[in-house]
């Protein structure tokens, strides 16, 4: 795979620059809030439609329909004023009345609006709720729903590539050449369970280490990493893929003649692994960072990358062999 072929990975830690640029969409005010919020419920619900205002009938208190119509959604983007709280009560109770009035079809109102809520607002939401209670001739489920709700119930739900869309322009996003690798990343990253023994964990090869002169810090990265080596074992057995062990060990092997050939330093040649597995921000997430330790560890251990020492020498900074073993 080349560079220009490289898959587009995003570090889970980047949600809360999406997060972020959420909360400064819901600084505008008005319509420019109204907007985003149309835009994102859209991007939730498959089937979210806006009402277009229809003459002196008007959008019948309606910003948007979702569910086969039975969520309606109102919205109000705050407009500084004097009596802020006076208007937005006034405000929840119109649209509320108008909605009621003129659908018939849904059983869950939602109020989203970044304006702070004080009491008389939250009377108001009260006093729906209370009026239109199970036992009410029709009744309805009422929520008012703020700019950190509309994140955790909506926004924050939402694909990588959704969010992505929505926000163009995520720092940290980098290319990651070795694309079929991801699946093994993710797999290393999310599972909970516990080390597993028995597998064939290698012990750590002081002669290879000692002879590459591989820094402390590498070396307890690699002893981290290498406590994964039995699930990623189990995973190549289960590949649908035979050959996709030796292809990448083959493409580790380039990778580290690519490396190489710009700096001598292990360390940085590491580093550049580790880029090429996982990303330039991997270290910003602790799971996708022993992820990315397992993986280079594992093809270190394997003889594919940096160089094995001449048969029976084990004195450290020997001079490299030009030759990496097969």
């Amino acid at each position: 795979m080349t560079t220009t072929e490289a898959t587009v990975l995003l570090t889970p830690n980047w949600r809360d620059w999406y997060h972020f640029r959420h909360q400064q969409a819901c600084f505008q005010s008005g319509n420019a809030f109204e907007t985003y919020v149309s835009t994102v419920l859209s991007r939730f619900h498959d089937d979210f439609l806006n009402p277009a205002p229809s003459g002196s009938l008007g959008d019948g208190g309606c910003d948007g329909l979702a569910e086969s119509g039975t969520i309606f959604y109102a919205c109000y983007g705050q407009r500084p004023k004097r009596n802020a709280e006076r208007e937005l009560a006034n405000k929840i109770d119109s649209d509320f009345s108008r909605g009621r009035d003129q659908w018939d079809t849904f059983h869950t109102w939602k109020f989203v609006t970044n304006a702070p809520m004080g009491p008389e607002a939250l009377k108001c939401i009260t006093k729906l709720q209370q009026a239109h209670g199970p036992t009410s001739e029709r009744p309805l489920t009422i929520r008012a729903i703020n700019s950190e709700k509309l994140w955790t119930d909506v926004v924050g739900t939402l694909s990588v590539e959704v969010l992505d869309s929505l926000f163009p322009g995520a720092p940290g996003i980098e290319n990651v050449e070795l694309a079929d690798l991801l699946p093994l990343l993710e797999s290393l990253g999310t599972s909970d369970s516990v080390t597993e023994v028995g597998g064939s964990v290698l012990p750590v090869p002081p002669t290879k280490m000692e002879f590459n002169e591989l820094p402390e810090a590498s070396r307890l990265e690699f002893n981290s990493g290498r406590l994964l080596a039995p699930r990623i074992d189990r995973w190549y057995a289960e590949s649908s893929d035979p050959g996709l062990y030796d292809a990448q060990g083959e493409r580790f092997r380039s990778l580290y003649r690519d490396a190489r050939a710009v700096t001598t330093e292990p360390a940085e040649i590491l580093e550049r692994l580790y880029v090429s597995v996982a990303g330039a921000n991997f270290r910003m997430d602790g799971k996708r960072a022993n992820a990315a330790f397992a993986v280079v560890s594992y093809f270190f251990d394997s003889c594919h990358i940096f160089e094995m020492p001449p048969t029976g020498s084990a004195a450290p900074g020997g001079e490299a062999s030009d030759a990496i073993a097969n």
